[in-house]
């Protein structure tokens, strides 16, 4: 029997970092993947190839993703032109996620995106996917991230640093819900350098269900999102002590 071909993705994506890191998720994910950096690239090769899924950030240069999902759906002669769609947007605001479904998109997933999200997002449109690493710490996906052992090692050490500080303020910020949704969106992006996936995880989780506003899930975010954030802390210190 024939192997089925792995989903083909185009990622576009105007941050490298980010681009690189991404790129290899979906690639220990299964895909197939074509990363690009810019609107215009991103039109030009779903005029030319077949797609499985489209990625597009929601502000990309030369064109944003919204720009290039209606220019790409109006050209009959487009390879991908009735490829699926999901918006990648750092913004939470429910009003930008209507307005992005409203231009085309099935989706839209709030950067920084992870293994979990994207997983997700691959099994929504019914396209296979392997298994990443979602432990405490996923070195391959640091070192996609980081560039090299060096950095990941530096970045690791500072993210300790950041995280021991969290645990002495996490009871003063958990009243302040403004407060912690920003402080759990800065420490996202943290957790893709480093690897820290079940903590990017468990602070998607809790920011959800802050700005769903449901007091009982707050809770039940809070109490996994403060173990799991112990657990990277001591898993960082064993990584750095061996």
């Amino acid at each position: 029997m024939a192997r089925a071909a792995p989903p083909h993705i185009l990622l576009a994506e105007d941050d490298p970092v980010s681009r690189v890191f991404l790129t290899e998720t979906l690639r220990q994910l299964g895909c197939s993947v074509l990363p690009v950096a810019d609107g215009a690239e991103a039109l030009d090769a779903a005029r030319s190839e077949r797609f499985d899924l489209l990625v597009l950030d929601r502000s990309l240069p030369r064109m944003a993703g919204d720009q290039v999902l209606l220019v790409l759906r109006e050209d009959a002669t487009a390879a991908s032109r009735d490829a699926p769609a999901i918006a990648a947007t750092a913004d939470p605001e429910a009003a930008i996620h209507a307005q992005l479904r409203a231009a085309g998109f099935a989706g839209v997933l709030v950067k920084p995106l992870d293994a979990t999200s994207l997983r997700k997002a691959l099994a929504g449109f019914g396209l296979p996917a392997g298994t990443a690493a979602t432990g405490v710490l996923d070195d391959d996906a640091g070192l996609a991230a980081s560039g090299n052992a060096a950095t990941l090692a530096a970045l690791r050490g500072l993210f300790a640093v950041e995280l021991q500080t969290l645990q002495g303020e996490f009871e003063g910020l958990r009243l302040d819900h403004d407060a912690l949704r920003g402080r759990l969106h800065r420490l996202r992006a943290a957790c893709g350098f480093c690897g820290a996936m079940a903590l990017q995880h468990a602070s998607v989780d809790l920011s959800d269900a802050l700005q769903a506003a449901e007091q009982e899930h707050i809770v039940e975010c809070g109490v996994a999102f403060r173990r799991t954030l112990a657990t990277t802390l001591r898993a960082l210190r064993q990584n750095a002590a061996g």
